[in-house]
């Protein structure tokens, strides 16, 4: 009997050894759960303004293309924007043209998916979209064309976006404004 009570003394103070360092154990979880929450929430506090200094560079950026925009004479500034001859004859010597009426689909899609919400809107995601372009496969004979002429391959690119605004407009008539000629 004597035996029958160590052993339950035994099996008690196991159970409540085994107790005790789970909740120790727990509580010392529970602190980095609290300081990872902690760090999170500066983490995100930190991304949010983050956030807000890349959307006031953007528009920054926005406005320093239009501006260079202006000075490569490549379009008009008046609204609609419109490409110049000199646009025009850039887009259609580099190469630009050819390749834009082989993945027009691809682009328009690619338009598409940022949802323009009007005319300008679709005019200035074609230009962003098509300005940061720089890096596709697909305008690298573009690219060299510009290298080899002196041209600026970024410019193209968005001059490029003129075409596929208008062809944007010829799939979307229900945004453009019947007054307007693009």
């Amino acid at each position: 009997m004597e035996n029958w009570i160590n052993l339950g003394i035994s099996i008690a103070l196991s159970i409540i050894g085994a107790i005790t360092t789970s909740l120790l154990t727990m509580g010392k979880y529970r602190e980095k759960i609290d300081r990872l929450e902690k760090d999170v929430e500066k983490i995100t506090t930190k991304a949010e303004a983050l956030r807000s200094d890349v959307d006031k560079m953007t528009i920054a950026v926005g406005s320093l293309e239009k501006n260079i925009d202006k000075l490569s004479g490549y379009s008009q500034s008046h609204s609609p924007i419109s490409l110049t001859e000199k646009g025009q004859k850039v887009i259609d010597d580099s190469g630009f043209s050819q390749i834009f009426e082989n993945i027009k689909e691809d682009l328009l899609n690619d338009l598409e998916n940022q949802n323009p919400r009007s005319q300008y809107d679709a005019q200035e995601k074609a230009r962003m979209m098509l300005g940061s372009m720089t890096d596709d496969k697909r305008f690298r004979s573009v690219e060299k064309w510009a290298y080899e002429n002196g041209e600026d391959f970024a410019q193209i690119l968005r001059a490029g976006a003129i075409p596929l605004r208008d062809y944007y407009f010829e799939k979307h008539p229900e945004i453009v404004d019947p007054k307007e000629q693009y």
